[in-house]
């Protein structure tokens, strides 16, 4: 029996609705990392993530799409900061709306 064409496909992604300037998303979204931690290296690198993101024209829609820390640390985000980026975006904008 041959697998269903569906098991090739990548997971469907739910639209996430974020509300707003797309750019202003991303550092909002940044902010609230940082204010996540404690240690100032983490915070400077959840920045460096938002400043890779803007460099790039990448707004959460696409970070949250791609699903790749890879483009973050390739570009210098240390891996656990840039995973957290990377995964956090549905969380923060579900946290966001609600207030």
């Amino acid at each position: 029996m041959s697998a269903s064409p569906m098991a090739d496909q990548p997971p469907l992604i739910t639209p996430l609705g974020v509300l707003g300037f797309r750019d202003a998303a991303v550092k909002e979204y940044s902010n609230w990392q940082q204010s996540k931690v404690v240690d100032l290296a983490w915070k400077a690198e959840f920045q460096k993530a938002c400043d890779v993101a803007m460099a790039h024209g990448l707004d959460l829609k696409q970070i949250y799409k791609d699903q790749d820390p890879s483009f973050f640390t390739t570009n210098g985000v240390m891996l656990g900061i840039a995973r957290s980026f990377v995964s956090d975006i549905k969380y923060w904008v579900k946290q966001h709306k609600t207030g």
